[in-house]
């Protein structure tokens, strides 16, 4: 199913992380379908890096569909009042990551936290902002001591959340899911508690994986082989990307991920103050070292003959059933398949291969 037609001429969307794997995928969706967008960097060499990656990004902005802001703390409340001027909903996808820091309140929880708020604080100072989507994440769902000892058979849904996390953190990874779910909660008791004019709809993706959109077709595969991708391209290589760590087996393709924010600011359309999970082949999920064995066999038969594809590699999986069902019901399409996902990225990685 193509996606659906919105109305577009009155809407300014502001769209945040838009350097980023996903946020540059939802940009050129907002694009495509014909909203105007503001774009927020945090640098003015962003909006060259930007326009120089792909045309249609250059041509709206000369043309004036696209224009950009840049605010260099996200932190700065004062800094957003300008750039939300004309806006009528926010796609807010920047957040912080995972890092190691001496104390993780400090250094990841209170900034993901501070983040979301400071983006609602001031758009409740701009009545013609009908509605903020967030990104969020799975994770939010569970506590991360959950992969150490997980309820696999259990139907996970956007009831539930990790509200209560642990302490202290015993790493930045698990600091990192503690603050996802304490932003997504951070959201709900502002819009709870502050009743602004807009709505809100949190968007919980899985593992988010795909093309990546930024890397042009004589790039380089190093520029593909990062994080998440380089966990999942693992199972085809000779086992020197192994991930140390299995993964939940919860894909979604980053398109479904950019047309899901943008299909949310569609009011009309998407029910507000809700949530929605974003992952494929629900509920059971993967199994990432089978089935991406099976699906490289199926699509790229020669290359796994020839070795170019010598299928050595390992990617551990941890089964998570979750509700996607709920958000395909609302949102009026399906998620694309696990094997649709895994064939496109493993044609670009062996695309960007070739160029090496």
């Amino acid at each position: 199913m193509e996606p659906a037609a919105h109305p577009t001429d009155s809407n300014r969307l502001l769209i945040t992380g838009v350097t980023g794997y996903i946020g540059f995928r939802t940009l050129l969706d907002a694009l495509g379908r014909g909203y105007r967008v503001r774009s927020v960097v945090r640098k003015d060499r962003n909006i060259e890096e930007l326009k120089s990656k792909r045309p249609e990004i250059a041509g709206s902005h000369k043309q004036g569909q696209l224009d950009f802001a840049v605010i260099p703390d996200f932190y700065d409340g004062t800094a957003w009042d300008k750039a939300l001027n004309g806006i009528t909903a926010i796609i807010h996808l920047a957040s912080p990551l995972a890092k190691d820091c001496d104390d993780y309140d400090v250094g990841v929880i209170d900034p993901a936290i501070s983040m979301v708020k400071t983006v609602l604080e001031a758009a409740v100072q701009k009545p013609a902002i009908k509605r903020v989507v967030i990104t969020s994440s799975c994770v939010t769902l569970i506590p991360y001591e959950w992969n150490f000892n997980p309820d696999s058979e259990r139907l996970y849904t956007t009831s539930d959340g990790n509200w209560n996390p642990t302490r202290p953190f015993k790493s930045a990874m698990d600091a990192y899911w503690a603050s996802k779910g304490l932003a997504r909660f951070a959201t709900r008791k502002f819009v709870e508690e502050k009743k602004p004019h807009f709505d809100f709809v949190n968007l919980l993706p899985g593992v988010v994986i795909g093309p990546d959109e930024r890397i042009p077709s004589n790039g380089k595969v190093d520029s593909l082989l990062e994080g998440t991708r380089a966990a999942v391209i693992a199972p085809v290589q000779d086992g020197s990307t192994n991930s140390a760590f299995p993964y939940v087996g919860v894909p979604v393709h980053v398109a479904d991920v950019a047309r899901a924010h943008v299909d949310a600011v569609d009011t009309l359309r998407i029910p507000g103050n809700s949530e929605y999970i974003l992952s494929s082949d629900t509920p059971e999920g993967v199994v990432w070292d089978r089935d991406i064995t099976e699906i490289a066999k199926k699509f790229f038969s020669k290359e796994v003959d020839d070795e170019t594809l010598p299928l050595k590699g390992s990617l551990q999986s941890i089964k998570w059933r979750l509700d996607g069902q709920t958000t395909e019901n609302v949102f009026g399409w399906r998620f694309r398949s696990f094997e649709d996902t895994m064939r496109e990225l493993i044609a670009q990685y062996l695309q960007l291969r070739n160029n090496n």
